[in-house]
């Protein structure tokens, strides 16, 4: 009988060395990318030189009393925490954004809301700084049902309709 031998080839088997290359470019990609993230949503520092200046202004995180006063009214006919709510979907409790004076703020001097329980909306009357009388004012609504905006309300929409918030901005003069 004849012996056969065997000869050992070597089979391709993909290179190790690029394969953890490649595992390592992968996921110094995914690092990058979530360093950009944080990094992109991190609010930038604010650092002043006068020491003098409030807390609110150092943090731009505006307090009540300080930069503006809330009131409610008429707190038996729709409940505090429904209006805030409400209020916040509509971006009013945006204070920063209510406080500031540039173009692309708001602008407020005051903001009074008015509450409609019969259709279930919040109509609002906004006061930008340095208006003149009773009769410079802006309107805007929500609506309870639709859980959306009102737009295109006509100044009758709040006549006769309880206040049920104010809220005044204390950086005018």
């Amino acid at each position: 009988m004849k012996k056969f031998h065997f000869k050992q080839r070597a089979v391709n088997k993909p290179n190790l060395s690029y394969f953890r290359l490649i595992i390592a470019v992968i996921l110094l990609i995914i690092v990058i990318a979530l360093l950009l993230f944080v990094f992109h949503n991190k609010k930038p520092s604010v650092s002043h030189s006068k020491t003098s200046q409030t807390s609110s202004q150092v943090t731009n995180q505006p307090s009540e009393r300080k930069d503006y006063k809330i009131q409610y009214c008429n707190s038996s006919l729709i409940k505090r925490t429904t209006l805030n709510s409400a209020l916040k979907k509509a971006g009013l409790f945006n204070f920063s954004y209510l406080l500031n004076t540039s173009d692309d703020g708001g602008n407020d001097a005051k903001i009074l809301v008015y509450y409609n329980q019969t259709n279930q909306q919040l109509v609002f009357k906004f006061y930008q700084n340095g208006y003149q009388s009773e009769n410079d004012y802006q309107i805007g609504g929500y609506d309870f049902q639709k859980r959306t905006g009102i737009h295109g309300l006509q100044p009758s929409a709040f006549n006769g309709l309880p206040l049920v918030y104010t809220w005044k901005n204390l950086q005018t003069k």
